[in-house]
Parts: C-alpha cells; sequence; structure tokens
C-alpha cells in the first residue's frame, strides 16, 4: 500500500509514523474481514485463492513471453529505478492492453459460486479459465509486441509509442 500510494503521490515522504499507521490500519481492517468471515473461511479463502488467479494468470503470460520469447532476459535494469522509465518508458501500453484482453476472455469460462460464465455452464461448471487466459495472452502479446514495438540499441525494445 505504501509503495501504490508512493507510486501515486511521489513527492509523499514516508515516515515512520505514516508506517506504522498504514501497517496497523491494514492489520485493523484485515483482522475485521478475518472476525466477520470466520463462519465461512474455507470458501472465502478458496474465492480469493480463485480471485488471484484470474488475475495473475494473464499477468503471468506477458512477463514469461516477454523474458523468453520478447527479450530473452536481456534487459536493461538501471532503467527499472530511471524516474522516466529509462528505454522502456513509464509503461508498456502493449503489455497492459494484453492483460486485459487476458482478463476478459476469461470472464465466460469462469466457473464459482459467485459468478459461472455461460461456456463454464455449457461444460457442465468446469472453471478452464486460466487455460483460456494462458493460451489466448500469450500468442497475443507475443504478435502484438512484435508488431507494435520498434528495436533499441544493444538488442533491447521500448514502445513506438512513448
Amino acid at each position: 500500500m505504501i509503495t501504490l500510494g508512493h507510486t501515486l503521490l511521489p513527492r509523499w515522504r514516508i515516515t515512520h509514523r505514516a508506517r506504522i499507521v498504514i501497517a496497523a490500519a491494514i492489520f485493523v481492517a484485515a483482522l475485521l474481514i478475518g472476525i466477520a468471515g470466520e463462519s465461512n473461511f474455507l470458501p472465502l479463502y478458496s474465492d480469493f485463492n480463485e480471485l488471484l488467479l484470474y488475475l495473475l494468470v494473464p499477468w503471468t503470460a506477458v512477463n514469461l513471453i516477454d523474458y523468453y520469447l520478447i527479450r530473452r532476459g536481456d534487459y536493461d535494469v538501471p532503467s527499472f529505478f530511471a524516474a522516466d522509465g529509462g528505454v522502456y518508458g513509464h509503461y508498456n501500453v502493449t503489455a497492459l492492453a494484453c492483460y486485459l484482453v487476458g482478463i476478459v476472455v476469461q470472464i465466460p469460462f469462469i466457473a464459482t459460486d459467485f459468478y459461472t460464465g455461460p461456456l463454464a455452464r455449457a461444460l457442465g461448471g468446469v472453471d478452464i479459465s486460466w487455460m483460456v487466459g494462458i493460451a489466448v495472452v500469450s500468442p497475443v502479446y507475443y504478435f502484438a509486441m512484435r508488431s507494435f514495438q520498434r528495436p533499441l540499441l544493444a538488442g533491447k525494445t521500448v514502445s513506438a509509442r512513448r
């Protein structure tokens, strides 16, 4: 939460007191959620893990394709820490768009107590959303990066839209 806050408010000076207050607030919120959901802990925990799966699978596909097939592990590490994003810029529009596509294509295949998509229902309630997410995002990201990125010096690539 502090990292997110500092990203949105880069001039914010994070003091020890701010860290303590934020940590205490998160602890209290987690404690209250835990107390409120104690009678349904396992179903709630399972739902939370499924939510993480739906969110992390497309991002994992983007990262793996980027690392192994696009950049082949050749990154400009100092650019990760540069205020201007270095050779990569502030964000990768192609990666973010593919990530959102990955989330959206999973929706019809989701099967949970809260929501069951039409295609998951047609499959008898089987949740194959994560497989669909990987199968769709991986080639979409690969071909999008090959189509919309221009080469940089030393084999690096960066978005043509900076």
